[in-house]
């Protein structure tokens, strides 16, 4: 009997272990990890470090990056996100209304979630402009506040649970255009004001996009709605034209979500 929840015991540590990887890993798939990185902010042994990665990889959790030995995030992670947007018939909704978008704008759109300190690119809609912004795939995970999607969620959480947010996730955002915890600050601040977000270059180079938060009927966000092109066609003005394409099928989208509840 002792043995057996010895074993139980044992098979439990090396599951959140090997998890711990797969969330480091998600927190950096980006660029990707070594697994040097990875025993290093794990305090593993390099065998034990290796075995899980390879169980994970087997699993389609993480992938190595061709030609690389950095780990990154895996296609089944995309599988489920699919499947995490699907509990609320969210990504069904919003699945037209991309489209709806993108054929209006010609632009690239994306549903983005919440996932604790990130957001997560849950369903997407590729526009008609010759050079499209495909850079964004469901599944991708970055700190909230990099992108449109992230910033329109970041702008609406409590101040507290807000400044610990950027403050957590720091050390990461160097890996996206040199981006900093001030300015960060300074981009959310003005994204509460404003009502909406707007940035550019630092998720993908040379991209603009906009932002805004999507509520349900009790007024909790469940996500954002952004529409995103290169910096050279995303004038003020087209800014502004894309804006307005969002807000009005954001309002659609909340009234549906709205006959739901």
């Amino acid at each position: 009997m002792s043995d057996s929840k010895d074993d139980s015991g044992r098979g439990t540590q090396s599951l959140d272990r090997a998890i711990g990887l797969l969330k480091e890993v998600a927190a950096h798939s980006r660029r990707g990890l070594r697994i040097t990185d990875l025993v290093m902010t794990s305090g593993m042994e390099r065998p034990t470090a290796h075995r899980m990665l390879q169980s994970l990889v087997k699993h389609g959790l993480i992938s190595r990056l061709k030609g690389s030995k950095r780990y990154v995030l895996g296609d089944y992670c995309r599988e489920l996100a699919a499947a995490f947007a699907d509990r609320s018939d969210l990504r069904s909704i919003c699945e037209p209304v991309l489209r709806g978008i993108s054929e209006e704008t010609g632009n690239s759109s994306f549903l983005i979630v919440r996932m604790g300190m990130d957001s997560l690119c849950v369903a997407r809609s590729i526009g008609s402009y010759p050079i499209q912004v495909l850079a964004m795939k469901v599944g991708n995970r970055q700190p909230l506040g990099v992108g449109a999607g992230g910033l329109a969620i970041l702008a609406t959480l409590p101040k507290d649970e807000r400044e610990e947010c950027i403050r957590k996730n720091a050390h990461r955002l160097s890996g996206y255009g040199a981006l900093t915890v001030s300015t960060l600050q300074a981009i959310t601040l003005a994204t509460i004001k404003r009502g909406h977000a707007v940035i550019g270059h630092y998720s993908v180079p040379g991209v603009i996009a906009v932002g805004v938060a999507l509520r349900n009927s009790s007024g909790a966000v469940v996500g954002a709605i952004t529409t995103a092109s290169l910096d050279s066609r995303m004038s003020r003005a087209e800014q502004q034209r894309s804006l307005l394409c969002v807000e009005r099928h954001v309002q659609a989208v909340q009234q549906q979500l709205d006959t739901l509840s």
